[in-house]
């Protein structure tokens, strides 16, 4: 229960800067967006379905933390019989201000059919989840997790977090931060519980303080600037404290990124995390997909190829035999 009211007390954080690139608009991350970003050049993308798996059960919109007054909610996707599973986060992108947990069902019920209990969550957006508001709310997440982990199932030993585009940013600095109590919130004394066991970064970014980076940012200030509270010129302690790379150290996760081959957005920092996690004898790697833009997580034809990559890397970090982690379950067709 500690768990639980470390997340409910959580308040808000880190008052707004003024120059926040009001010039560049949020841009609406959905399935609609993204079909119509794609069309043109990939005009046989396809969604997958929103049915379950045979042999998966789901218990959607469960709160798991109240902040400022906002319900934050996640979905659990679960084998129907056996356990307990090791879990996984799953972050939805939308560079800090836009998307929503429910994009990311399909992954997290094919995963739940190889073995997993799954769970997109929310996440504080815009200006009430600038940084580290939003990494306050996943360690929540992971936390409420481990302290239900008997009636869901879970094993608390191995819980990963697999998150795209922003998502990916979060879960790779979550998993860089195991057992740091700063960045707990108001429940710095937990740190412990809400450590994961290894990190699926999917096109996400893993250093803010990247020239390039900042360079982009300064011409034409966008999301990072508004998630980071201003620009590097007068943040530049926040936009190194968000990034991954800063923290990776003796307790951080195993993380595997998953890439596409997009010139857009700008990612930096995952070859060089990857290298400092590999120096500390922390298991690092990097994907490659082939032809891919930014989002082709959510559509086929690179939806398979990335469930198959992140249970290839959960597999081998969870120990998981074959039979708990290839389960016969008919996927369903796409539409």
């Amino acid at each position: 229960m500690s768990a639980i009211r470390g997340c409910l007390r959580m308040g808000a954080i880190l008052a707004a800067a003024t120059a926040l690139g009001a010039d560049a608009p949020v841009k609406p991350f959905t399935r609609a967006t993204v079909a119509a970003e794609l069309r043109d050049r990939y005009p046989h993308v396809a969604f997958p379905s929103d049915e379950l798996p045979k042999g998966v059960g789901a218990s959607e919109n469960v709160v798991y933390a109240q902040v400022g007054g906002t319900a934050l909610a996640l979905d659990l996707y679960t084998p129907e019989a056996g356990g307990p599973f090791p879990a996984i986060l799953i972050v939805h992108g939308g560079g800090w201000e836009s998307g929503d947990r429910r994009m990311e069902r399909p992954l997290a019920a094919h995963l739940a059919a190889l073995g997993y209990v799954a769970a997109p969550a929310d996440y504080r957006l815009g200006a009430v989840g600038r940084f580290p508001a939003a990494l306050h709310d996943l360690k929540c997440a992971v936390r409420w997790l481990r302290a239900h982990a008997r009636e869901r199932r879970i094993d608390p030993d191995r819980i990963a977090a697999v998150g795209a585009s922003s998502g990916g940013q979060l879960v790779a600095l979550l998993g860089a931060t195991n057992g740091a109590p700063e960045f707990e919130g108001n429940a710095g004394e937990q740190a412990g519980l809400s450590a994961v066991q290894a990190v699926v970064d999917i096109d996400g970014l893993a250093d803010f303080t990247d020239p390039e980076l900042v360079r982009q940012q300064e011409v034409r200030p966008s999301s990072p600037t508004r998630f980071l509270g201003g620009p590097f010129a007068t943040r530049a302690s926040v936009w190194g404290a968000a990034s991954a790379l800063t923290h990776v150290g003796p307790r951080s996760a195993p993380t595997l990124f998953i890439n596409s081959t997009a010139p857009t957005p700008v990612l930096p920092g995952r070859a060089a995390m990857r290298n400092r996690l590999r120096a500390l004898g922390i298991d690092s790697d990097i994907v490659v997909i082939p032809d891919s833009p930014h989002p082709f997580w959510l559509v086929h034809p690179w939806f398979d190829r990335t469930v198959a990559e992140i249970d290839r890397f959960l597999r081998l970090h969870f120990a998981m035999p074959a039979a708990e982690s290839r389960r016969e379950h008919p996927m369903p067709p796409t539409r």
